[in-house]
């Protein structure tokens, strides 16, 4: 009787492991479509001239991914904005866009040509970009801090925990670099796995970045470097691989070199996305 009951216990507390440590794979289908819900709130404090420049800007977009093809080491899909609204302010001056409304405008320009235009993207079993429209936006997009503009990743996956065995308690350090034209930039961070609840995985972040950006404003080349700090928290499906929820906190150091001028700047931005399916 005690060997049986001794047994049941063993069991059990193998399955319960088994069910805690799950290797975590990008599984989707062709034709299955995602929104992505983001919103972003950051300030930055900039000194031009001598003089302190206080800027703020708010976002929110919705973006529709769709699978359009599924392969053994990649994986094609479109990515469509269907929706933004933007306000920032500076110096006093507000400016807003808002993607149903506002046709023409200096905010129209950078940010009408890409609602509601689908841009292919192929992306490796990993989750990395492999592949992508040339959509010429030049980093600008990306400098106003929109997720899905993001050249190297997309909303959907994490490569850092895509091929890994999750278990509760896991801290593994993962480091990237990407190189591209006007853009490179170096991650270097720890992720820890803080709990696993009926196969979505929570999971948190802590690292840096140092970014280099290349962008053209009226003519004049910018030329940015950042250091940044970054936090995350984010939900995981492990047998999807999707990032269900993801909450990241920004601590940036940031020198603007433009027209002989080096400005500098800090800032901090909150960013979240949520990702659910369409059906």
């Amino acid at each position: 009787m005690r060997k049986s009951v001794t047994a049941i216990l063993l069991f059990s507390c193998i399955s319960a492991t088994s069910l805690q440590a799950q290797q975590t794979v990008i599984a989707v289908q062709k034709g299955q479509k995602f929104k992505a819900e983001s919103t972003l709130k950051s300030n930055s404090s900039a000194e031009v001239m001598g003089q302190a420049m206080e800027t703020t800007a708010n976002s929110t977009s919705e973006t529709l991914y769709e699978i359009t093809g599924t392969g053994q080491n990649e994986i094609s899909l479109q990515l469509t904005i269907t929706k933004m609204l933007v306000n920032s302010s500076s110096m006093g001056q507000e400016m807003n866009y808002d993607s149903d409304k506002d046709k023409s405008g200096p905010m129209a320009d950078v940010f009408g040509p890409k609602i509601n235009k689908a841009e292919s993207i192929v992306i490796d079993s990993k989750g990395m970009i492999t592949k992508k429209d040339d959509t010429g936006d030049n980093n600008q997009g990306l400098m106003m801090g929109l997720n899905n503009l993001n050249p190297t990743t997309t909303d959907l996956f994490v490569p850092a925990l895509i091929g890994r065995e999750l278990k509760v308690g896991d801290i593994f350090t993962d480091t990237s670099s990407t190189t591209k034209e006007k853009y490179s930039s170096r991650d270097s961070g720890t992720y820890r796995i803080t709990a696993i609840d009926n196969g979505i995985a929570a999971v948190s972040y802590t690292g840096t970045q140092v970014l280099a950006t290349v962008i053209d404003q009226m003519g004049m080349e910018m030329v940015t470097n950042a250091n940044n700090t970054i936090k995350t928290e984010m939900q995981v499906d492990v047998k999807t691989g999707l990032v269900l929820v993801k909450a990241t906190v920004i601590e940036t150091n940031v020198s603007i070199d433009a027209g002989g001028m080096t400005i500098p700047a800090t800032g901090k931005t909150i960013a979240t996305v949520k990702v659910t399916p369409v059906q």
